[in-house]
C-alpha cells in the first residue's frame, strides 16, 4: 500500500496502477496518481477474496493494453499478497501463456504470501480451464 509521500516516486517508474483495495482502505486519494498521469484502474476486491472470472479477464484486458502500449503496471491492495498476488499469477498466465503451477511458483518466488485463499486459487483454476479452451 503505497504512501501519498510514495506516489511522485513511484509515477516516475510506472505508468499504470491496479489497484485492488477499496477506497477506504487506501492511504492516498485516487485522484493522486491522475495528478501525476498515471492510468488507474480502481478494481476493487474484498480482501481475502478474489474477482469473479469476467472481473479478473476485465483487469487483465486493461493491464494488456498498458502492456502493449509499453506502460508499467503497478498492482497494488493493501497487503500486496493475496488480491495483488492473485492477479499477478493471472497476469502471467493469460498473457504469457504459462500453466498455473508455473505462474503461482514464479510469483511466490518473490512474494512467498502471494494467493493466500482458496476462493483466489479457485479464480485461478478456472482461468486456467478458460484459457485452455480458448
Amino acid at each position: 500500500m503505497p504512501y501519498p509521500e510514495d506516489i511522485p516516486n513511484l509515477a516516475k517508474e510506472f505508468d499504470a496502477v491496479v489497484v485492488l483495495a477499496y477506497e477506504y482502505e487506501l492511504y492516498y486519494t485516487l485522484e493522486e496518481w491522475a495528478n501525476h498521469s498515471v492510468d488507474v484502474l480502481y478494481s476493487p476486491i474484498e480482501d481475502f477474496t478474489a474477482p469473479s472470472l469476467e472481473e479478473l479477464l476485465d483487469i487483465l484486458g486493461w493491464i494488456e493494453e498498458r502492456v502493449k502500449k509499453g506502460k508499467k503496471i503497478l498492482i497494488h491492495c493493501f497487503g500486496g499478497s493475496g488480491r495483488s498476488g492473485s492477479v499477478a499469477v493471472a497476469y502471467l498466465m493469460y498473457l504469457y501463456d504459462l500453466p498455473l503451477r508455473e505462474a503461482l511458483l514464479r510469483v511466490r518466488s518473490l512474494k512467498p504470501s502471494a494467493v493466500e485463499t482458496e476462493d483466489q486459487m479457485e479464480v485461478l483454476k478456472n482461468l486456467e480451464k478458460y484459457l485452455k479452451s480458448k
